[in-house]
């Protein structure tokens, strides 16, 4: 059995929180806020992903940051945070790896962060919604 990191995984911003453990960036403590309202009928679409990109700061372009723009990450999963009346509490897990929040911010370490250029964001949901059905037949 292997102590190095899981192998990556092309996954919906959305379903961040299943992973084991205004404004997009703030240069004060280097976190770049991402988030995409998908599949907009789910609970899962609250989600924020709290980007910790210091460790990728020399390879960051401004236009990685700009609202609007669609970026790769490839990192760790730091921990999730439920948010009740904008007061971040920590998520508690409940039995099927569900969280008993409203909305949920994941923190990441990002060890890679590039842009992810001109995204046809229908196709990109149409896709990886594929893939979701994919893998529960596959189990």
């Amino acid at each position: 059995m292997s102590n190095g990191p899981l192998p990556t995984r092309l996954i919906l911003l959305s379903n961040l929180p299943s992973c084991s453990h205004g404004e997009k960036y703030d240069p004060t403590t280097g976190t770049l806020c991402l988030d995409h309202a998908y599949p907009a009928s789910s609970a899962n679409a609250a989600v924020t992903a709290a980007v910790d990109v210091n460790l990728v700061l020399e390879t960051l372009k401004c236009t990685d940051t700009q609202v609007g723009e669609w970026v790769n990450v490839m990192g760790y999963v730091q921990g999730v945070e439920a948010e009740k009346g904008g007061k971040k509490t920590k998520a508690v897990r409940h039995g099927g790896g569900k969280e008993a929040s409203e909305g949920k911010v994941v923190k990441l370490q990002a060890v890679m962060l590039w842009s992810a250029g001109a995204v046809k964001v229908w196709e990109y949901e149409k896709a990886l919604g594929m893939r979701k059905k994919a893998e529960v037949v596959a189990k």
